[in-house]
């Protein structure tokens, strides 16, 4: 589940008028139903696994009437079902996954008669596991529930309208075969990280170089969200253990792969913050200052934190403040109800110093969100660190769920959560 994209789009529009759907080169249309179709447009080049592979969604409305349309409003969540092919459906069906959600108004467009709609389905995470070949991809437009008076579009005798059939050539990542990973030890990589299996890392470091190129490629996935995303926080894990050739692996890997700069660009940081490397000028007034109020209680005068687990009309809400001299007050909303309740307790000292420690040995001045969008209805817990008066020494970080639960920093959510709760 996911919360709504703060900078999400706030107003319904309307595309403008765009050309004939003929003059659409590449595009392969599916039948029309009252008038609505839709198209796949593939890339015409041959594409490498792992690399960014978008395909556009394009809808046209040759009906008399306008329609309200999921899934076209650009920064709004959502996200992607990918189905294998089956016997009796010889290609990739994708789909949204959105369907079981409620939907708020700014998730819909209204596309008038005779325009059309178009965006971007990135499939770069589900082609990066099925490798290269020719893969043949259909999407599916499957009906949505909407809150408030939008009534969104849905074909009326009961059939899931489809595009026609897209052909998309993969051909295998470049880097990896020439670092020495093959298929069969690219498969096998895939099934250890997956089961979590303890001896991955060996067989890494057995494959020098290769090992980590494959781990930094594997990282990229943490975008991607849900099942992906824990694969790509495993492979971090692995880059710590192999050492300082993992940095060199992951520059080579955010060259090849741009979709993916913003996992790629943490976990250099996070590693060289791991490895013992000294904070960037930005960040050494606050990691020094969060130092001293470990080492000297008496320096915690203007110490404040917050922490938002959740708010919203789905989950209630849930929001603790710290001050430095122990001082703790939790506010908690119960699904439903519209007036909170508080408590105020005075911390141990101890578990205000294990709270300092755990800010210290979780780099929280690294972290930052690595999704442009969460899953519907995803809680983005909010944390605010201020050590000192001054921006300087001052933190605001607000991640999706899955990012502060699946990452490194899974144990200081977790003892936000324990230090929350009654």
């Amino acid at each position: 589940m996911a919360r709504r994209d703060e900078e999400a789009t706030q107003q319904i529009y309307t595309p403008a008028v765009a050309p004939k759907s003929e003059s659409i080169r590449g595009a392969v249309w599916g039948e029309p139903s009252q008038g609505v179709r839709f198209a796949l447009r593939a890339p015409a080049e041959a594409l490498e696994a792992g690399s960014t592979i978008q395909l556009e969604l394009i809808c046209e409305n040759a009906g008399l009437v306008p329609v309200w349309l999921f899934g076209f409003v650009k920064r709004y969540p959502r996200s992607l079902r990918v189905s294998p092919p089956k016997p009796d459906r010889p290609y990739i069906r994708v789909s949204f996954g959105d369907t079981n959600v409620l939907h708020a108004p700014e998730a819909f467009i209204r596309l008038e008669p005779g325009a059309t709609a178009t965006t971007g389905l990135d499939l770069s995470f589900a082609f990066d596991r099925r490798g290269a070949g020719q893969f043949h991809v259909a999407f599916a437009y499957e009906p949505v529930r909407a809150a408030g008076m939008v009534r969104p579009w849905q074909s009326r005798d009961g059939k899931v309208p489809l595009t026609g059939i897209a052909e998309v050539t993969i051909e295998r990542a470049r880097a990896l075969r020439e670092a020495g990973v093959d298929a069969a030890t690219e498969a096998a990589l895939d099934s250890l990280l997956v089961a979590g299996d303890p001896s991955t890392v060996e067989r890494l470091r057995s494959l020098g170089r290769g090992g980590a190129v494959y781990a930094a490629r594997r990282v990229a996935r943490v975008v991607a969200g849900g099942s992906e995303a824990a694969l790509g926080w495993r492979a971090l894990d692995a880059l710590e253990l192999l050492g300082q050739d993992s940095l060199v692996a992951l520059q080579g890997a955010r060259d090849e792969l741009p979709h993916a700069a913003s996992a790629l660009d943490f976990a250099r940081d996070w590693l060289a913050f791991r490895f013992g490397s000294s904070p960037n000028e930005n960040d050494l007034p606050f990691v020094t200052a969060l130092q001293q109020l470990v080492e000297q209680p008496d320096r915690r005068g203007n110490f404040v934190l917050s922490w938002s687990a959740y708010d919203s009309p789905v989950h209630g809400a849930l929001r603790m403040e710290l001050f430095g001299n122990g001082d703790r007050i939790v506010v908690v909303r119960p699904p439903g109800q519209a007036v909170p309740s508080t408590r105020r307790t005075l911390l141990p000292p101890r578990h205000m110093l294990a709270m300092l420690e755990t800010l210290l040995i979780s780099g929280a001045w690294l972290l930052r969100p690595l999704r442009p969008q969460g899953l519907p209805d995803e809680p983005r817990p909010a944390l605010e660190i201020q050590l000192a008066l001054g921006e300087n020494f001052t933190r605001r970080i607000a991640m999706w769920n899955g990012e502060w639960r699946q990452g490194p920093a899974f144990r200081l959510a977790d003892i936000l959560d324990r230090l929350a709760a009654k």
